[in-house]
């Protein structure tokens, strides 16, 4: 449900809504528990210290898509005779069962024209390749154009990484038309019991309106077995899409 609402600072109200509409049809899609619970869903392999098969599930990242919650942020912009929101969450999107299933970034675009909201294209951006992705963030250049960046990983031999996609803004609805780049890859595992990953990461617009400046975690080394989470990094990079001037 959205609402419509305008924030009255000198008033004790402090805000007024209206415009109440129900978006749908929305796809149905499963949040991304691919591993042993609903928390500890994200597979890491092997750790080059104890030469497991790999990292012991316990162990495995958190995708934070319980209760199909969407991740940081929605991003609105005004077109003038229209205005869209782009938000996106992490869903299984491929195989069954837990353990086998591999979570991809589902992400939307809802539009209002003439005060009525309407879904305006959706979909699920998982190449077949065994790599979960999650965790992710979205944003719109000044064109129009959608850009996605997420965390990757699988069991077998993606250490905890960041990449990116994205679209432009004429291209066929739902899709992720750009292909994958990636910013870093890791080359280390998380291998503390707090399973927590990024929370969140962050797609934003530089303020020439086309330049999208990304965050988000990984490893360079291995983490310190059983001490908080230590050594995580951040990396910020950034990128254009084609078009943007």
């Amino acid at each position: 449900i959205l609402a419509t609402c305008s924030t009255r600072f000198a008033s004790r109200s402090g805000k007024a809504c209206s415009g109440r509409s129900t978006i749908s049809p929305v796809s149905c899609a499963m949040e991304a528990w691919t591993g042993a619970s609903s928390k500890v869903s994200m597979p890491q392999p092997v750790c080059s210290t104890t030469r497991t098969s790999s990292v012991p599930s316990n162990r495995w990242l958190d995708s934070l898509s319980r209760r199909q919650r969407p991740t940081y942020r929605l991003a609105f912009r005004d077109f003038g005779d229209y205005q869209t929101m782009v938000t996106n969450q992490s869903v299984v999107a491929r195989g069954s069962g837990l353990g086998n299933e591999i979570a991809g970034v589902r992400w939307y675009e809802i539009r209002r024209k003439n005060g009525t909201y309407a879904l305006y294209q959706q979909g699920t951006y998982s190449p077949d390749d065994g790599v979960n992705r999650w965790m992710g963030s979205i944003a719109m250049d000044k064109a129009g154009n959608i850009a996605a960046g997420y965390s990757v990983s699988n069991a077998v031999n993606v250490k905890p990484g960041i990449r990116y996609t994205g679209r432009l803004a004429g291209d066929a609805a739902g899709q992720m038309t750009l292909g994958e780049a990636t910013l870093i890859d890791g080359t280390g595992v998380q291998k503390t019991i707090n399973n927590r990953w990024g929370d969140y990461t962050s797609l934003n617009l530089d303020p020439d309106d086309c330049t999208f400046w990304y965050t988000d975690e990984y490893y360079q080394i291995d983490g310190i077995l059983l001490v908080n989470t230590a050594p995580w990094q951040t990396r910020i990079g950034s990128f254009k899409l084609p078009g943007c001037k």
